[in-house]
């Protein structure tokens, strides 16, 4: 039963961070990242919420290492 707690724990967790990290993200980041989106509907940019919080870790790498290459946040 404390398994399943902990788990249930870390999964509420990692999806707050991921909420967190999709408001900053699809209000700043998402240009950043993918060219593509430049100049996305707020439908688009709401459509990206749910798959932002799941992928945080990733694009948040992906968004620092663009921002690296760039010079640039």
């Amino acid at each position: 039963m404390i398994i399943i707690k902990l788990i249930l724990a870390f999964a509420a967790l990692y999806l707050l961070f991921g909420l967190l990290f999709a408001i900053l993200f699809v209000s700043k980041g998402v240009e950043k990242v993918d060219e593509g989106a430049n100049g996305g509907s707020v439908g688009f940019r709401i459509i990206i919420i749910p798959g932002t919080m799941v992928f945080w870790p990733l694009l948040l790498k992906k968004w620092i290492t663009v921002t690296k290459q760039t010079g640039h946040d």
